[in-house]
């Protein structure tokens, strides 16, 4: 037997994954809707699930780290494995937008079947409260990350992509105190709000974005930089009352209203982040709003 093929198939595990299957497997005689297949950089992506996500154990699950997935790549060349990992590195963040649990991949076998390959330290927990998309469709999911990943790869970098989607698991992480879950969105504006500037090639003179390069040239404010990069994906929004609670809990660490309104001021502000991250990576199609517990859905 050949151990070192020309090509062979590359088997990742993968951690947190909640998402259902869009094919059946026959399990002599036991059908299981655990499959998924999409398309990314020219190559078929096979995604398989555990019986324990299929049949939706999630209570057990959540706030553990679960072994929920394996992705098999065919016919990876010895110099391509690394280049296919990274895909799959791409498709985890994407997942982990969709369902706002920290998909990662923790080991991977290549040639597949034969115990050769990497296992990684890695620390996260399965979620399940307000996901982004409908996780029972798993065509809608193998549509988002076969219609996204060409976008995600464009933004990755100077978009920061993964710490956009880091922000959001962290404010959503289980018994986040809201005012946690408010400074981790803002923040996250902020972070989106500089690399949009960025990307624009907006002048940054002596501390401010600025509307030319000139050292005295007016600065551009906080709600003006967000309006701008709202308009860019094609968003209209008030933000006069965001830019309030996030001057007044920025200042002073707390935002001293009911816990209702706090709350309801999150909700806001992630679906704000929520429509803008799907509109950035292109995404035309139905999506779940947080401000409906993720039980009403919009399209793009």
């Amino acid at each position: 037997m050949n151990s070192n093929p020309a090509v062979a198939d590359l088997r990742a595990y993968v951690a947190n994954c909640l998402v259902a299957g869009q094919f059946m497997t026959n399990y002599n005689g036991f059908l299981l809707r655990d499959t998924l297949k999409f398309e990314c950089e020219g190559r078929v992506f096979t995604l398989k699930q555990s019986r324990s996500v299929v049949e939706r154990k999630f209570n057990e699950m959540k706030g553990k780290f679960c072994e929920t997935t394996e992705i098999i790549v065919s016919n990876v060349g010895r110099n391509e494995v690394q280049k296919c990992l990274a895909a799959i590195d791409r498709i985890c963040w994407l997942l982990s937008f969709a369902g706002l649990s920290k998909v990662m991949r923790y080991e991977y076998e290549y040639p597949d079947g034969s115990s050769l390959g990497m296992q990684d330290a890695v620390s996260g927990t399965v979620e399940f409260f307000r996901p982004t998309l409908d996780l029972r469709d798993g065509r809608l999911i193998a549509e988002f990350i076969q219609q996204t990943y060409p976008t995600y790869v464009i933004h990755e970098r100077r978009r920061r992509l993964n710490v956009v989607i880091d922000y959001l698991l962290q404010a959503e992480r289980s018994n986040q105190p809201t005012e946690c879950k408010l400074i981790f969105a803002f923040v996250l504006l902020e972070n989106l709000k500089e690399s949009f500037a960025r990307s624009k090639s907006i002048p940054y003179v002596k501390g401010f974005f600025r509307v030319s390069d000139a050292p005295k040239a007016r600065a551009y404010g906080f709600e003006e930089l967000l309006q701008l990069m709202l308009k860019d994906v094609g968003m209209r929004r008030g933000l006069k009352r965001i830019v309030k609670i996030r001057n007044e809990i920025l200042h002073s660490g707390l935002y001293l209203k009911p816990h209702s309104k706090r709350w309801a001021a999150y909700e806001r502000i992630h679906d704000l982040l929520r429509e803008y991250v799907l509109r950035l990576l292109g995404y035309r199609g139905n999506y779940l709003t947080y401000v409906s517990a993720s039980n009403s859905s919009k399209k793009l």
